[in-house]
């Protein structure tokens, strides 16, 4: 990029749209600085190291890369790279249009995606083009049901339903893109392999009726929808969101939907309160802004997470059973077969003073599928231990934990995933091969644990 990038920060954390301040992009780095307002104001940072009770006047600066090529805290406002991606497509239909021709990969096409469509995603961030377009975006964006008559609802759920079949299930069909945009709005980002949406819905609604965010009287939920590469794959994380809730860590409602041939599974956003966005970010985000070295998952260790939980308390206000608490369900993972568990999975809620661990999201068991067959997608190193089962429990006292604490924690998550092998079984939808290949992951982990217990 020849020449720098300029945009605006706002936000809704107090309740009413306010400005946090400007954004400039330049060829090697990214830089932030507060209006004199929003300093004054007292609210949370756009970042938690980025906060302004750590810059206050200075202008807050990120070294870019190809591989972040903006603030890290920005990156989950970017259309996530993946073919099912549904809010990246639109965006570069858009843009092929506008052009003239295919966007090309890099920076420049990353800024564009953000500019046009990262505001009213997760957490307590808006990105926009300048000042005028978030005022005018704010002031339309005033949640209403779709459509007013059972005819135009009725339409509108056609197109929608057609949109998805043929960008997640592949079918040969047509739609009206005119029309999904005046059902669902702007379509924000949320990453993953996995489509997903950003929509409201009525619970309890067995024709998975969706309408825009914060539609009155609906729920605002994370709408997932399986592809045909993964079926049965809803079915597997919704047990697994069912066993880490009946072992007492925080899960969001949630509920599975399946209309006219498609798989939904609907889970309740919580970075929402009382209608005003609550801060969150990713432990990914978090690492990378203060770490400018940090560039993926695979440069940091899972045994160095325990110094990083420490680093943090430094700045903002932790509960004091953080580190336990994100030990825990790096057990309930491995038990679970959830080898999915990277950086971008764990996220903090809140401000730097009352900084806490999400809810439990994402808890999908990707090791059904051979080609995700991994102990950890955060890499860990088993030298010098007898097997990883091993490495899991020393694991612990990098948290801090006692041995007698760290036996406890294994004791629970075994006998949390104590018939855990026999549930996925049960589930009729997921193939045969996904099941027994998990089914006999969660066994051979259980075997690994079992003699640390005594």
């Amino acid at each position: 990029m020849a020449r720098n990038r300029h945009a605006s920060i706002w936000t809704r954390v107090s309740g009413a749209p306010e400005k946090m301040g400007d954004l400039v992009l330049s060829e090697d780095q990214t830089a932030f600085t507060y209006t004199s307002d929003y300093l004054a104001s007292g609210q949370p940072g756009f970042c938690l190291l980025g906060d302004v009770r750590i810059w206050g006047n200075e202008s807050v600066s990120y070294p870019i890369s190809e591989r972040i090529p903006v603030f890290p805290r920005l990156l989950s406002l970017v259309p996530g790279n993946n073919p099912r991606n549904l809010q990246r497509r639109h965006y570069l239909d858009i843009l092929r249009a506008t052009l003239g021709r295919e966007p090309p990969p890099g920076p420049e096409t990353e800024w564009r995606l953000l500019v046009m469509g990262g505001h009213g995603g997760i957490g307590h961030v808006d990105v926009f083009s300048d000042d005028i377009s978030a005022q005018a975006w704010y002031g339309s964006n005033t949640p209403t049901p779709p459509m007013g008559t059972t005819t135009a609802v009725s339409k509108s759920r056609s197109q929608l339903w057609r949109m998805l079949k043929r960008n997640v299930l592949d079918e040969n069909v047509e739609f009206d893109p005119r029309v999904i945009e005046q059902t669902l709005g702007p379509t924000p980002s949320v990453g993953g392999m996995i489509p997903k949406l950003l929509v409201s819905m009525t619970p309890g609604d067995a024709q998975a009726n969706l309408y825009p965010p914060e539609t009155p009287d609906r729920r605002d939920v994370v709408l997932k929808i399986e592809p045909p590469e993964y079926a049965g794959l809803l079915d597997l994380e919704a047990l697994c969101l069912e066993i880490h809730r009946e072992a007492g860590f925080p899960v969001p409602a949630y509920a599975r939907y399946e209309a006219d041939g498609l798989q939904f599974l609907a889970v309740e956003r919580f970075d929402r309160s009382a209608g005003r966005p609550i801060p969150m970010e990713s432990l990914f985000s978090v690492i990378a802004t203060g770490d400018h070295l940090f560039r993926e998952t695979g440069d940091i260790l899972l045994e160095e997470l325990g110094g990083v939980i420490q680093r943090l308390r430094q700045v903002a206000t932790l509960p004091e059973d953080t580190g336990a608490q994100l030990y825990r369900r790096i057990l309930m993972a491995l038990l679970t077969g959830n080898g999915d568990l990277h950086l971008d999975n764990l996220a903090f809620l809140g401000g730097l003073s009352d900084c806490r661990l999400a809810p439990v999201y994402d808890p999908a068991p990707m090791r059904a599928w051979p080609r995700h067959n991994l102990v950890s997608a955060i890499p860990f190193d088993p030298s010098g231990y007898a097997d990883h089962g091993t490495f899991f429990v020393e694991l612990g006292r990098s948290f801090g934990l006692s041995r007698d604490q760290v036996k406890k924690d294994i004791d629970d998550a075994l006998d949390a995933t104590s018939d855990y092998s026999e549930r996925v079984m049960d589930l009729p939808r997921v193939p045969v091969q996904q099941r027994s290949q998990l089914a006999e992951i969660a066994k051979k982990e259980c075997r690994l644990l079992l003699p640390y217990t005594d």
